[in-house]
């Protein structure tokens, strides 16, 4: 009679224990580092013969991917784009290696991985081709 009771018991105390646990649906989920969808700025602005125009985003999740692609210009010519560091006090400061002369399109003219958190800058220049003010349109992705 005495093994009963203590298998019983032992059921009951299995049963009450497993009762008590939790299903936490953040233990075993993977979190991305780097977002899967990339955020998408769009920016306009214009240009004057020999001038710059510049915009200011925030990446608030680094090591990431940064796309800028000039998807219109008017009038289409060959113009500046670059982009860099923002500081308040400082302004825009272009990175090495990181402006090219381009024309519109629908692929990024500037793509840059391994991007950390902070302030940053996308710069549109004349290069000499402005005969008249030109309004542009930019899209910045960055993941």
């Amino acid at each position: 009679m005495r093994r009963p009771v203590q298998f019983l018991a032992a059921a009951c105390l299995l049963v009450a224990a497993s009762a008590c646990t939790t299903d936490d649906p953040t233990v075993n989920t993977n979190i991305p580092l780097v977002p899967t969808q990339p955020v998408v700025e769009t920016f306009s602005g214009t240009v004057a013969p020999g001038g710059k125009d510049e915009k200011v985003f925030s990446i608030v999740q680094g090591n990431g991917g940064l796309d800028i692609t000039l998807t219109s210009l008017n009038p289409p010519v060959v113009i500046g784009l670059g982009a860099g560091s923002w500081d308040p006090v400082a302004g825009c400061t272009l990175g090495t290696n990181a402006t090219r002369n381009v024309t519109p399109g629908t692929s990024p003219q500037l793509s840059f991985t391994g991007v950390p958190v902070g302030q940053y800058c996308v710069r549109v220049f004349d290069v000499g081709t402005l005969t008249a003010t030109a309004s542009y349109t930019i899209n910045v992705a960055h993941y």
